[in-house]
């Protein structure tokens, strides 16, 4: 029997592009994130395809009740981000929640590729 590959955690993650997600109003995150050219050439050789034809997600868990586990009951949104841009808005999110994003690649088929994760965002004080 084989066995099954281990996930990439956030403490072993591709040496990747910097995360970071913060509150901009009690509704909604901002998500800025910056890849040098050493992690680029990285993922593209990762993947064997060009970055500019990489579909990249930012997946937002709600890790208010639970830490991320990776066992199908994670509450998470997917948002389909530009890379060219270096950030993003996040709308809809709880005031009371606390939440974690994780940069990451969704193939067409849906396989779901972790390349770095971000702090923890605790609820909005204001």
């Amino acid at each position: 029997m084989k066995a099954k590959p281990k996930r990439r955690t956030s403490n072993n993650d591709l040496e990747g592009p910097n995360l970071c997600i913060t509150w901009s109003d009690s509704q909604s995150l901002v998500a800025s994130w910056e890849f040098k050219n050493e992690q680029k050439e990285a993922i593209e050789q990762r993947f064997a395809i060009p970055l500019s034809e990489l579909p990249f997600v930012l997946r937002v868990y709600d890790v208010t009740e639970r830490m991320i586990k990776n066992d199908g009951l994670d509450h998470y949104v997917d948002f389909e981000i530009n890379l060219q841009a270096d950030e993003c808005l996040l709308y809809g999110m709880e005031r009371n929640r606390e939440y974690c994003g994780e940069l990451g690649v969704r193939m067409v088929d849906g396989r779901y590729y972790s390349l770095k994760r971000s702090h923890r965002v605790p609820p909005c004080a204001g």
